[in-house]
């Protein structure tokens, strides 16, 4: 399986020679990346006689081989799906990582767009309290709006990791307002500070959060 720098990585069931008290094989998922490794125990057995080592899976023929099978088969496409997003977001990969995400222990980039439909939120709130009114809330809306449609024209993709974002794409994207959507000086430079304050607040709860 081919990594986008030209590693590549291999998935690898094994069941352990120690077998527990009804006489099975524990079996883990071994994953290999550029001479590192990291296994998972995948929470499934296999009788010693059912297990065919070289292609990793039972040859036993029974409802409960077939089913360990397809489980088997589910583990791997789950560890590919993982890769696969995080190569999206341009996160770096090794054994460890994949297995840590694979377990839920890793934590997840803060997205710029959602982090945006967060603020927004907020932005209605204040609206329906009567702070604010609707012109304000409609802009803001807008912004996310247009920042996803920058990202796709520009990245082919509708969010990235808020820690993506350069100050050369903050350019390109007020570029994109005010020859694409054809935005006024004054509203291409709120869009701009309104992206640059989710910015500062998504940095702000990260730091926080970070504490606990």
């Amino acid at each position: 399986m081919k990594l986008s720098n030209e590693s590549y990585f291999s998935l690898n069931f094994i069941a352990r020679k120690r077998a527990n008290k009804e006489g099975e094989l524990p079996i883990t998922l071994r994953i290999t990346m550029n001479g590192q490794r990291a296994e998972i125990y995948v929470n499934r057995t296999v009788r010693p006689d059912d297990w065919n080592a070289a292609k990793g899976q039972s040859k036993g023929k029974t409802k409960k081989d077939l089913e360990l099978n397809r489980y088997l088969d589910t583990v791997r496409t789950k560890i590919c799906e993982i890769h696969n997003r995080l190569v999206l977001r341009d996160e770096p990969i090794n054994p460890d990582v994949l297995k840590r995400a694979f377990l839920g222990k890793l934590e997840k980039p803060k997205m710029l767009c959602e982090a945006f439909r967060e603020v927004n939120v907020k932005v209605r709130e204040q609206y329906e309290r009567g702070d604010i009114c609707k012109a304000t809330v409609l802009r803001w809306e807008r912004c996310e709006k247009y920042l996803s449609e920058f990202l796709m024209m520009k990245e082919n993709v509708s969010d990235i990791p808020m820690k993506n974002l350069t100050s050369g794409m903050v350019d390109d994207f007020e570029h994109f307002l005010r020859v694409r959507k054809m935005c006024a000086n004054n509203a291409a430079v709120k869009y701009i500070r309104y992206l640059k304050n989710v910015v500062r607040v998504g940095i702000a709860n990260r730091a926080t959060a970070s504490k606990f």
